[in-house]
Protein backbone atom coordinates (compact mmCIF):
# COMPACT_ATOMS: atom_id res chain seq x y z
CA UNK A 1 0.00 0.00 0.00
CA UNK A 2 1.34 3.51 -1.07
CA UNK A 3 2.01 6.17 1.29
CA UNK A 4 -0.22 7.99 -0.29
CA UNK A 5 -3.29 5.71 0.15
CA UNK A 6 -2.29 5.10 3.91
CA UNK A 7 -2.60 8.75 4.17
CA UNK A 8 -6.34 9.29 2.85
CA UNK A 9 -7.20 6.09 4.83
CA UNK A 10 -6.24 8.42 7.88
CA UNK A 11 -7.71 11.28 7.09
CA UNK A 12 -10.79 9.75 6.10
CA UNK A 13 -10.61 7.25 9.74
CA UNK A 14 -9.99 10.94 11.64
CA UNK A 15 -13.23 12.25 9.57
CA UNK A 16 -15.28 9.73 10.70
CA UNK A 17 -14.17 9.52 13.55
CA UNK A 18 -14.87 13.20 14.20
CA UNK A 19 -18.33 12.42 12.91
CA UNK A 20 -19.30 10.10 14.96
CA UNK A 21 -17.77 12.67 17.96
CA UNK A 22 -19.68 15.44 17.12
CA UNK A 23 -22.92 13.47 16.62
CA UNK A 24 -22.49 11.67 20.09
CA UNK A 25 -22.00 14.97 21.57
CA UNK A 26 -25.18 16.49 20.35
CA UNK A 27 -26.97 13.10 21.49
CA UNK A 28 -25.66 13.74 25.27
CA UNK A 29 -26.37 17.87 25.65
CA UNK A 30 -25.23 19.04 29.01
CA UNK A 31 -26.02 22.14 31.05
CA UNK A 32 -23.69 25.36 30.02
CA UNK A 33 -22.27 28.38 31.91
CA UNK A 34 -24.49 29.98 30.24
CA UNK A 35 -27.75 28.25 30.98
CA UNK A 36 -26.52 28.08 34.28
CA UNK A 37 -26.03 31.66 34.71
CA UNK A 38 -29.85 31.98 33.19
CA UNK A 39 -30.93 29.30 36.12
CA UNK A 40 -29.28 31.91 38.41
CA UNK A 41 -30.16 34.76 37.67
CA UNK A 42 -34.12 33.55 37.49
CA UNK A 43 -34.03 32.02 40.89
CA UNK A 44 -32.51 35.23 42.51
CA UNK A 45 -35.83 37.58 40.81
CA UNK A 46 -37.61 34.50 42.62
CA UNK A 47 -35.55 35.23 45.63
CA UNK A 48 -36.39 38.84 45.73
CA UNK A 49 -39.96 38.72 45.49
CA UNK A 50 -39.40 35.94 47.70
CA UNK A 51 -37.38 38.65 50.17
CA UNK A 52 -34.93 36.28 50.61
CA UNK A 53 -31.05 35.28 49.66
CA UNK A 54 -30.42 31.62 49.39
CA UNK A 55 -27.67 30.12 47.93
CA UNK A 56 -27.71 28.23 44.33
CA UNK A 57 -26.10 25.92 42.41
CA UNK A 58 -26.16 24.20 39.11
CA UNK A 59 -24.57 21.07 38.10
CA UNK A 60 -24.50 19.32 34.70
CA UNK A 61 -25.96 16.29 33.87
CA UNK A 62 -22.81 13.85 35.07
CA UNK A 63 -23.57 15.41 38.31
CA UNK A 64 -20.60 17.96 38.51
CA UNK A 65 -20.92 21.37 39.33
CA UNK A 66 -21.06 24.38 36.62
CA UNK A 67 -22.29 27.26 38.98
CA UNK A 68 -22.24 27.56 42.78
CA UNK A 69 -23.46 30.94 44.85
CA UNK A 70 -24.14 31.86 48.05
CA UNK A 71 -26.71 34.32 48.55
CA UNK A 72 -25.98 37.52 50.82
CA UNK A 73 -26.04 36.45 54.33
CA UNK A 74 -27.29 32.93 53.69
CA UNK A 75 -26.82 30.78 56.45
CA UNK A 76 -23.26 28.81 56.14
CA UNK A 77 -25.50 25.51 55.41
CA UNK A 78 -27.19 26.50 52.56
CA UNK A 79 -24.31 25.96 49.71
CA UNK A 80 -23.84 22.50 50.03
CA UNK A 81 -27.73 21.48 50.36
CA UNK A 82 -28.31 23.32 47.52
CA UNK A 83 -25.73 21.12 46.06
CA UNK A 84 -26.88 18.09 47.53
CA UNK A 85 -30.19 19.21 46.15
CA UNK A 86 -28.94 19.49 43.10
CA UNK A 87 -27.08 16.58 43.22
CA UNK A 88 -30.24 14.41 44.05
CA UNK A 89 -32.63 15.69 42.15
CA UNK A 90 -29.71 15.05 39.12
CA UNK A 91 -29.42 11.02 40.34
CA UNK A 92 -33.13 10.41 40.47
CA UNK A 93 -34.50 12.46 37.34
CA UNK A 94 -37.08 14.22 39.34
CA UNK A 95 -37.90 17.01 41.90
CA UNK A 96 -36.40 16.45 45.56
CA UNK A 97 -39.26 17.22 47.04
CA UNK A 98 -41.31 14.24 45.02
CA UNK A 99 -37.93 11.83 45.71
CA UNK A 100 -38.51 12.57 49.79
CA UNK A 101 -41.84 11.31 49.30
CA UNK A 102 -41.26 8.66 47.41
CA UNK A 103 -38.32 7.24 49.39
CA UNK A 104 -39.77 7.55 52.51
CA UNK A 105 -39.04 4.68 55.53
CA UNK A 106 -41.54 2.43 54.99
CA UNK A 107 -41.21 2.76 50.63
CA UNK A 108 -40.23 0.50 48.58
CA UNK A 109 -37.22 3.24 47.66
CA UNK A 110 -36.49 4.15 51.31
CA UNK A 111 -33.19 2.19 50.43
CA UNK A 112 -32.05 5.39 48.17
CA UNK A 113 -31.51 7.34 50.56
CA UNK A 114 -27.89 5.63 51.87
CA UNK A 115 -27.48 6.92 48.40
CA UNK A 116 -24.01 8.84 49.02
CA UNK A 117 -24.44 12.97 48.42
CA UNK A 118 -28.06 12.68 48.37
CA UNK A 119 -30.57 14.45 50.62
CA UNK A 120 -34.69 14.05 51.30
CA UNK A 121 -35.32 17.75 50.98
CA UNK A 122 -37.38 19.60 48.48
CA UNK A 123 -35.66 22.50 46.64
CA UNK A 124 -34.10 20.10 43.89
CA UNK A 125 -35.06 20.44 40.36
CA UNK A 126 -33.91 18.48 37.24
CA UNK A 127 -33.43 20.32 33.93
CA UNK A 128 -35.25 19.11 31.50
CA UNK A 129 -34.17 19.40 27.42
CA UNK A 130 -36.55 17.22 24.61
CA UNK A 131 -37.19 15.23 27.54
CA UNK A 132 -34.46 14.06 28.90
CA UNK A 133 -32.32 15.22 32.12
CA UNK A 134 -29.40 17.50 30.89
CA UNK A 135 -28.12 18.61 34.38
CA UNK A 136 -29.83 20.18 37.69
CA UNK A 137 -30.47 23.41 39.99
CA UNK A 138 -30.52 23.43 43.58
CA UNK A 139 -31.68 26.27 46.03
CA UNK A 140 -32.01 26.50 49.73
CA UNK A 141 -32.81 29.09 51.79
CA UNK A 142 -35.78 30.90 50.75
CA UNK A 143 -38.70 31.85 53.08
CA UNK A 144 -41.20 29.30 51.83
CA UNK A 145 -39.14 26.08 53.24
CA UNK A 146 -38.85 22.95 51.16
CA UNK A 147 -42.05 24.13 49.21
CA UNK A 148 -40.32 28.02 48.41
CA UNK A 149 -36.63 26.41 47.61
CA UNK A 150 -38.58 23.78 44.87
CA UNK A 151 -40.57 26.80 43.47
CA UNK A 152 -37.26 28.91 43.06
CA UNK A 153 -35.64 25.82 41.51
CA UNK A 154 -38.00 25.08 39.44
CA UNK A 155 -37.77 29.01 37.89
CA UNK A 156 -34.38 28.24 37.28
CA UNK A 157 -34.45 24.81 35.92
CA UNK A 158 -37.66 26.51 33.73
CA UNK A 159 -34.86 29.02 32.33
CA UNK A 160 -32.09 27.32 31.69
CA UNK A 161 -34.14 24.76 29.61
CA UNK A 162 -35.71 27.78 27.58
CA UNK A 163 -32.60 28.73 26.91
CA UNK A 164 -31.45 25.56 25.60
CA UNK A 165 -34.43 25.19 23.76
CA UNK A 166 -34.09 28.85 21.73
CA UNK A 167 -30.60 27.96 21.16
CA UNK A 168 -31.65 24.73 19.72
CA UNK A 169 -33.83 26.54 17.38
CA UNK A 170 -31.53 28.62 16.03
CA UNK A 171 -29.57 25.87 15.09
Amino acid sequence: MSSFSTCVKGIAFAAAFGLMCSTAYAQSLSVNAEQAMAAIAAMQKYAKKDGSNPSYAVLDRDGKVVLLLAGDGAAPHNLGLAERKAYTANMFKMKTIEWRDKSAPGQPEASERSTPGVIPLGGGVPIMAGGEVIGAVGASGTRGGQTGDTDCAQAGADAAAALVKRLQASN
